[in-house]
């Protein structure tokens, strides 16, 4: 309340309020009334009579114009829309032939042979990408995978590294997944990421507490048994014999 009083004393003493704008923020000792002492009222225009009339004569004009009864015969000499949807499309495939046909060749001499990552090279971003829109929320969001085991942790620090991972962490692939999007850019969050890796490092490193009595609890990763595929189901070239000789038996029946 102090705040509201003394910007409406301030506002009393501004040598460029007038009289009457001073008289009303002295009758009302308000935020609001604080807020608007020196504005001007926005004046909203009045629509006369005669410009609605114009207005309504004009959308009646344009309704009986794009009528369907008041349009002439067809002659046969245009298409209908699909037609023209049609066409359309065939303009945009054509398009995209003639960018291949003589835009994409003078790119060849910008083009880089492919390096794979070296083994340095431990972390795995993954981000997606909208053609011919410029931003989108999902477009910004950027996946981050690591293999624990590249990081070259010793146990103790391993242990705590896991441990402050959290859910984060999957055992059975021995790999740290982690998201981004906070950011408005896919690169800015890519960063965030690459730093939240090196703080977790960091803090894992610390000697002062080493969280050797907190168990590690891997609940969140449940286990989802991949069957093994039985090797008398492959094919071989007998049961494929066998099976050829029987629907061609089926088809001579049919």
């Amino acid at each position: 309340m102090s705040s509201i009083i003394t910007t409406h004393l301030r506002l009393l003493k501004s040598p460029r309020l007038s009289s009457a704008a001073v008289a009303a923020a002295g009758r009302h000792l308000h935020t609001s009334a604080v807020q608007q002492v020196g504005r001007k009222k926005k004046v909203i225009p009045r629509v006369t009579k005669s410009q609605r009339r114009e207005h309504a004569l004009a959308i009646d004009q344009e309704d009986q114009e794009n009528d369907i009864e008041n349009m002439g015969e067809w002659d046969g000499d245009d298409h209908h829309l699909y037609g023209h949807l049609l066409m359309e499309s065939i303009r945009d495939v054509r398009k995209y032939a003639r960018q291949m046909k003589f835009e994409h060749p003078a790119l060849a001499e910008f083009k880089k042979p492919f390096t794979a990552p070296s083994a340095s090279q431990i972390l795995r971003f993954e981000s997606s990408a909208t053609m011919g829109e410029k931003s989108q929320a999902k477009d910004r969001k950027v996946v981050m995978r690591v293999k624990v085991q590249d990081l070259g942790l010793d146990a103790l620090v391993l242990r705590k590294f896991v441990l402050l991972a959290g859910p984060r962490y999957n055992p059975q692939t021995d790999e740290l997944i982690m998201s981004e999007s906070r950011e408005l850019a896919s690169l800015l969050n890519k960063k965030r990421l690459a730093d939240t890796l090196v703080a977790l490092i960091e803090e894992a490193k610390k000697k002062d507490d080493s969280f050797v009595d907190v168990p590690l609890d891997f609940v969140h990763c449940k286990y989802k048994p991949k069957p093994a595929f039985p090797k008398s189901w492959n094919p071989t070239i007998k049961r494929n014999k066998i099976k050829k000789v029987k629907k061609n038996a089926v088809n001579k029946n049919i």
